[in-house]
């Protein structure tokens, strides 16, 4: 009320507008959390690990997380899928606050279904992570690790791999709940884990455990999803006989395996375009090299997750408004999230060349434990694109289709290609990266998306 009595609207205040105009709900506002977390983190590892590791630890803890990466080829794409088609049942259910399902019962029998048939597959995948994936990178380090003794790395490894593999099995229970809408559930409880985990890992740099602070943080994921999950254990009941009856399950020959194996091979594909570089750095250069460049791509993947949390937060409703036929909110929705994600992205790595530019004009001494300026750069240029290309891949999968398989294809071909050209020269190598994201990778997948687009006949 005024002076006069007349009742008086308020103007928003700035942290309304601000929310308004970020596109900050609460599964983004996790989201957004959980990856400027992880920046945060990053950034305070990245000063810590200079200080408290050598030269030559800080190449194998980096060339650690790329090999473990490995993972890639035995989940197979296979979490996206489940979040595509767990989304498709999901909106037409209902999830009560308990985790149980309730609504259509054929839809709620084909998704607890799945959730049985998923269990099993990851359970596999989970023993066969720790035979060939720890096996290969045992070999790896064994051969090309000099500068460390078995003593010196070995135990830490075996630890690493087993508590990877326990995180891969439980990844799909996630996936299933992300799928259902609840993406700011699962952030939040990422974001807690990773805040532990973290904090482990810099009291084990502060005690001079070496290579051991490594573990902390997957092993607190185990520990902490293992717990939260059996909170939420009512979406993950066995359905009776009675609901089995007279109602087709999930099909993996039908509806998983169509999607799954293109999209695998795309995710295998991206691992050779991103995850490839600080092994053959460490193979062709040294340990000190693959630390350096390894702190530099994990600085700008860090900036990727954090300016791709508009569009994970929104991919399940993406595929909620497809399964309604709401092509006109399916549209608005995803150009607002991804002209958001890039715009973040495009401002945090100009930071971060900004920071280095300064690091190198004044000479700071920690700046010469990350790749060189130019190096920096080029991955910079190449984070921005590959934003824009998964926000745009984000919403093609929605249609439970995967057009991007010739792209990834082609696109790992010519870093391969590039890779075997330029392994000498790690900057030439990463401009190569650069040049491919920007002439080969985007130009082809705007292409496809607008075919996409082009379906919901949507005039703006």
């Amino acid at each position: 009320m005024n002076a006069t009595g007349t009742s008086v609207t308020s103007a928003p205040s700035l942290y309304a507008r601000l929310k308004t105009v970020a596109g900050l709900d609460v599964h983004v506002l996790h989201t957004l959390l959980f990856r400027g977390w992880g920046v945060l983190a990053g950034g305070l590892s990245i000063v810590l690990i200079p200080l408290f590791l050598s030269p030559t630890q800080q190449g194998f803890y980096y060339t650690f997380a790329s090999v473990l990466a490995l993972q890639v080829f035995f989940e197979l794409g296979l979490n996206q899928v489940i979040i595509q088609l767990v989304s498709h049942e999901a909106a037409h259910l209902t999830i009560n606050d308990d985790g149980t399902v309730s609504g259509d019962a054929a839809r709620t029998y084909r998704l607890i279904g799945f959730i049985r048939l998923l269990r099993r597959w990851y359970a596999f995948a989970a023993v066969l992570f720790v035979v060939l994936a720890g096996g290969a990178g045992w070999m790896f380090f064994a051969l090309k690790g000099g500068d460390l003794t078995v003593e010196q790395w070995g135990a830490t490894w075996v630890a690493l791999v087993l508590f990877t593999s326990i995180n891969l099995f439980l990844s799909p229970s996630l996936a299933v709940i992300e799928g259902t809408g609840q993406v700011g559930a699962v952030a939040h409880l990422r974001l807690l884990q990773s805040m532990v985990g973290y904090g482990v890992m810099w009291t084990l740099l502060l005690l001079g455990t070496g290579l051991w602070a490594a573990v902390a943080v997957p092993a607190v994921s185990a520990l902490a999803t293992s717990l939260w999950l059996r909170r939420r254990s009512g979406m993950f009941r066995q359905p009776t006989a009675a609901m089995i009856q007279g109602f087709e399950p999930i099909s993996w020959r039908r509806d998983v395996f169509p999607l799954q194996w293109r999209i695998a091979i795309s995710w295998t594909c991206g691992y050779v375009i991103f995850n490839l570089f600080t092994p053959i750095v460490f193979a062709r250069h040294g340990a000190v090299e693959a630390g350096r460049l390894g702190m530099a791509l994990t600085i700008f993947s860090a900036i990727t997750t954090i300016g791709l949390s508009w569009i994970n937060a929104k991919a399940p409703n993406f595929t909620m408004y497809i399964s309604r036929g709401e092509s006109e909110g399916l549209n608005h929705l995803f150009r607002a999230v991804a002209l958001r994600s890039i715009a973040a992205t495009a401002l945090l790595c100009s930071i971060v060349m900004m920071v280095v530019l300064l690091g190198n004009h004044y000479q700071v001494e920690a700046v010469n434990r990350i790749a060189s300026l130019d190096t920096n750069l080029w991955i910079a240029c190449a984070a921005t694109v590959n934003t824009t290309v998964y926000a745009a891949a984000v919403y093609m999968r929605a249609h439970r289709e995967e057009p991007m398989l010739p792209v990834s294809v082609v696109s790992a071909a010519v870093t391969l290609a590039n890779v075997a050209l330029m392994k000498n020269d790690i900057s030439m190598m990463m401009l190569g990266y650069a040049v491919t994201s920007v002439i080969v990778t985007l130009p082809w997948t705007f292409l496809l998306y607008r075919g996409y687009r082009a379906r919901h006949q949507i005039f703006e």
